[in-house]
């Protein structure tokens, strides 16, 4: 079983690229430094980096070992704080990990009416990429994980869907006078649709929807600029770039009086999904907070 002290010295070395740098990082010397990479790769059986010339880069099974090693570390660190929290009564309290636009959205005025009922017990959310999402494990203990759909972590089932439809946001220095929502919905998207747009790629599920409509009202759109992130193109817009396609609770929250939005028909539809460690019950906290979402969602959709 491989040591913390030797998982540490390992992250050192690949995250500093030297062992003179991880020796001074970790108060150690440099030959007290490579006794633990040689233990901790003789406890493996395999190498973890290439040496040439006294300089030492992380080789394929290194790449590969890291993030464990880096999970394993970062638990050990924060086992103090969670016997801390376990003490003090605060370890019942929701665990969520959700992607941006999750995180910048709908989690915000879900969290403020779950706070509403639990006052005293503070949520932990945690922002989370694509990738990371998709390779969450059990291990990370997360009660729920908040993603677009149909994206599923392996170690997780589906337990609520929330489907909604997206709104189309324009700069007002971009629109003609004559163009504009009508009972809060664009009624001539071929108008709209010779302004420049800002395009939600390789947000496959969610640019995907955008993309299948425009197909179907043969609308081809000039995509100015590309972003991965759904606030990042709500910024955008709001700064006069282009058009955008956003999540509604994105919208709500960044969009102001520089940019006018509203929904389209025919409607461009997504959905996000919640999540819990499969095999478990959902906990009593994470319930309250599918409770505050399905709220929040009925009141915006």
């Amino acid at each position: 079983m491989p040591r913390t002290s030797d998982l540490e010295a390992f992250l050192a070395v690949a995250e500093t690229g030297s062992v003179t740098r991880a020796s001074e990082r970790l108060g150690l010397t440099q030959s007290g430094v490579s006794r633990k990479i040689a233990g901790l790769e003789e406890a493996l059986g395999f190498r973890l980096f290439d040496r040439n010339r006294g300089r030492v880069a992380l080789n394929r099974q290194g790449r590969a070992f890291a993030p464990h090693a880096r999970r394993v570390v970062d638990t050990v660190g924060n086992l103090p704080r969670i016997a801390r929290a376990i003490g003090d009564g605060a370890y019942d309290r929701v665990r969520v990990a959700a992607t941006s636009s999750v995180m910048h959205g709908l989690l915000p005025p879900a969290l403020e009416r779950y706070l509403d009922e639990r006052p005293d017990l503070p949520p932990s959310a945690t922002m989370r990429s694509l990738t990371e999402i998709l390779n969450l494990e059990a291990a990370d203990a997360y009660d729920l994980v908040i993603a677009p759909l149909p994206m599923r972590p392996l170690a997780f089932e589906p337990v609520a869907e929330y489907r909604f439809s997206l709104v189309l946001a324009a700069p007002k220095s971009l629109l003609p006078p004559d163009v504009g929502p009508v009972g809060g919905i664009w009624p001539d998207l071929e108008r709209l649709a010779e302004l420049p747009f800002i395009s939600l790629d390789p947000f496959a599920s969610y640019q995907e929807s955008v993309e299948t409509v425009l197909a179907r009202l043969d609308l081809g759109v000039r995509y100015v600029a590309e972003t991965t992130s759904v606030v990042t193109a709500a910024l955008m817009t709001r700064a006069g770039v282009g058009c955008a396609f956003l999540d509604p609770f994105i919208a709500a929250a960044l969009t102001g009086s520089e940019v006018v939005v509203a929904r389209t028909r025919p409607e461009v539809p997504h959905a996000y999904g919640a999540h819990v460690p499969h095999g478990a019950e959902v906990a009593p906290e994470a319930s309250r907070l599918l409770a505050a979402i399905g709220h929040v969602m009925g009141a915006e959709v």
